[in-house]
């Protein structure tokens, strides 16, 4: 019988991606009004919107990727986050930066190629373990 749970390093790299979000949600709750303006700023208007989005989005990658569930479209929600950070964050230098340090996107293109990875692995287990993919989650053939 197959266990419920096996903490494989895949497993491991999934887990870890999804708890990095964390922080990333709490600091959206507490620089909400500064994120408005943030996000004004860069052209994503109306700014509310995608900042809720924001919060929506990172606050279900933290739970879809931590418990496994629809890791395969939240690995790609993560990815796609993290692509709209990066132009963000290039917008506001005006120039190419890539260390974090330097607030460039060495951290954002890191966290957004991973999430990728998970995705993509999160599909392809899919497929080996049934034949094919699914919408959403594995359902028995009728």
């Amino acid at each position: 019988m197959k266990p419920a749970f096996t903490l494989t390093p895949f497993a491991l790299l999934r887990i870890v991606t999804g708890l990095i979000y964390i922080p990333h949600v709490l600091f959206k709750f507490q620089a909400f009004d500064m994120l408005l303006g943030y996000f004004a700023k860069v052209g994503l208007q109306p700014a509310i919107f995608f900042v809720l989005l924001a919060i929506v989005t990172e606050t279900a990658v933290v739970i879809g990727l931590t418990f496994n569930i629809l890791t395969k479209w939240l690995g790609l929600a993560s990815t796609g986050t993290m692509a709209i950070a990066a132009y963000t964050t290039l917008f506001t230098k005006g120039e190419f930066v890539w260390t974090w340090n330097k607030g460039g996107v060495e951290y954002i293109f890191l966290l957004g190629f991973v999430s990728f990875i998970v995705a993509w692995e999160a599909w392809r287990q899919e497929r080996a373990e049934y034949g094919r993919n699914f919408f959403l989650w594995p359902t028995k053939a009728k």
